[in-house]
């Protein structure tokens, strides 16, 4: 996640310091150019992309090919009729359904009569919204991208209004918070070795520190310029604890939720319908941001839209800490960690 996630935050940030100096250099016009040009290699990308379905054809021929089903389907399909229940057989022969599945099927029923409109409409989104762990990693991501939206709408108008800067040194300012994205595969692994919740909480932490301590920042002399600098260096690396800890543990989830409701997922699963509630926050961050961001710097000053975006940023530590990671995960992380510290 940390390694597919980074191309999504290095586009943010990278995307001010490339249209900055292109701006400065070759105008108005040149900015769009680029923008059309990025879009067509990504659609010619896009065409060799080979889809799942497509490659599962290729290789049920090659299984065809090869001759019977692999031992562990066989395994498997035995196993299936092995656990199969059996019908018993009434006084006049005919066969009696089992008693395990009339009151499966009463339960199911009535379960269907118990559940809300919504939940008879949109059985799988359902699921998925009673979800805290989930919504947490929903929400922790709409804080993410949020903050970067809100970065990219007033930090070239702070450089410009403070240090004087051209449209340049504005976008150049973008290198110190877009450095870390590139380490993204690094910070993923760090998830994966100590849980999620732990580097959610430590990204959260420099994160809110670092925009707190950025509205010291106010005037053009050269401690203030490096002050910036440093703390968005550390504002980058926050983000990019947060976001690929939270993306992971969304799907951790799904897979969780998928074995305790195997009949509302069916065999398609919900990682699609999970995925475009991700897409949804991000959007709505992308969208919110700016608003926020930009209407508290219009109305008061930089020290105090710091501090609104510091409590912004603290907010899903809570949820983080109750619901992040699950207890099967923390506690295999556990394990991991417990013959390290007998060492």
């Amino acid at each position: 996640m940390g390694f597919v996630f980074s191309g999504n935050t290095l586009g943010l940030l990278f995307s001010p310091f490339l249209a900055g100096i292109v701006y400065d250099y070759l105008g108005y016009y040149a900015v769009f150019m680029v923008l059309f040009g990025v879009i067509v290699v990504d659609v010619a990308l896009r065409g060799f992309m080979i889809e799942k379905r497509t490659a599962d054809k290729w290789l049920e021929k090659e299984t065809n090919a090869q001759g019977s089903l692999p031992r562990e389907d066989n395994e498997d399909n035995c196993a299936r009729n092995d656990q199969a229940p059996i019908a018993a057989e009434n006084e006049d022969g005919t066969l009696q359904p089992p008693l395990a599945d009339e009151r499966s099927s009463l339960l199911h029923s009535k379960s269907k009569r118990s559940k809300s409109w919504i939940g008879r409409l949109f059985p799988t989104l359902a699921v998925l919204a009673s979800s805290p762990r989930l919504l947490v990693a929903i929400y922790g991501c709409f804080t993410h991208t949020m903050l970067l939206a809100c970065i990219d709408s007033i930090l070239p108008l702070f450089v410009k209004r403070t240090f004087e800067w051209t449209s340049t040194g504005a976008g150049v300012i973008f290198l110190t918070i877009t450095c870390p994205s590139l380490f993204g595969a690094f910070f993923g692994a760090l998830s994966d070795r100590y849980g999620s919740k732990r580097v959610c909480l430590t990204g959260l932490t420099s994160t809110t520190i670092s925009l707190a301590l950025m509205g010291v920042v106010a005037h053009n002399a050269l401690l203030d310029k490096v002050l910036l600098c440093v703390f968005l260096v550390f504002v980058g690396i926050g983000l990019n604890l947060i976001f690929p800890s939270l993306a992971a543990d969304l799907f951790y989830e799904v897979d969780v939720l998928a074995e305790t409701h195997s009949d509302t997922f069916g065999t398609g699963g919900a990682y699609a319908q999970a995925y475009s509630l991700l897409c949804a926050a991000l959007g709505a961050g992308t969208a919110f941001g700016p608003i926020w961001a930009g209407l508290f710097y219009q109305k008061t000053n930089w020290p105090i839209t710091m501090a609104t975006l510091a409590g912004l940023t603290a907010l899903p530590a809570v949820g983080v800490f109750r619901y992040t990671g699950g207890a099967a995960n923390e506690e295999k992380h556990g394990r991991m960690e417990a013959p390290e510290s007998r060492v």
